[in-house]
């Protein structure tokens, strides 16, 4: 591809996302809660809201390890599944996670700070299942967006269009 030809794709890329943005926002409520209908089994970018604050903008789709294996896409219904599933670990609950690691803030002395470790704490793992019963009943909105590249594109402008307090995009 010549630099002309990637401006272009970008340019067709970056006149999609108010599209998206918008379609997000007017998308059903979807959920595991208590009169929610679940979520479609397609791919795109989800928002999780609470009482009209919207918190946390997610994407699911290819994922390195099963592109090695030869697998599908990740949907709506597994990503939401994995966010709020009671036996949902730190790498599948990371949004309860993120919420739980606030919650406990200068609360308790002597705790892990190594992942897997701090799962084990019986104080923290009893937050960490506030955090995604929490979870559990916000609202879940999604987009479909069948491309990944702009899936990966748009899941960090909805976070920054929509000011979205625990996105982070600090590696791991």
């Amino acid at each position: 591809m010549t630099g002309q030809t990637h401006e272009r794709k970008w340019a067709e890329v970056e006149a999609k996302l108010p599209g998206y943005l918008e379609t997000l926002l007017g998308s059903d409520v979807f959920g595991r809660g208590p009169g929610r209908k679940p979520p479609p089994r397609e791919h795109g970018v989800y928002l999780f809201s609470e009482s009209d604050t919207h918190l946390y903008v997610g994407r699911c789709g290819l994922t390195e390890r099963a592109a090695k294996k030869g697998g599908g896409h990740s949907n709506f219904r597994t990503r939401l599944a994995g966010h709020t599933r009671p036996s949902s670990g730190h790498n599948q609950a990371t949004f309860a996670w993120r919420l739980a690691l606030e919650a406990i803030e200068g609360r308790f002395e002597g705790l892990p700070t190594i992942r897997a470790e701090l799962q084990l704490d019986s104080r923290f793992r009893q937050e960490f299942l506030r955090q995604k019963e929490r979870v559990t009943a916000m609202e879940f909105r999604v987009v479909e967006i069948p491309d990944d590249f702009e899936s990966y594109v748009f899941e960090p402008y909805a976070a920054l269009m929509l000011d979205t307090p625990y996105n982070s995009w600090a590696t791991s």
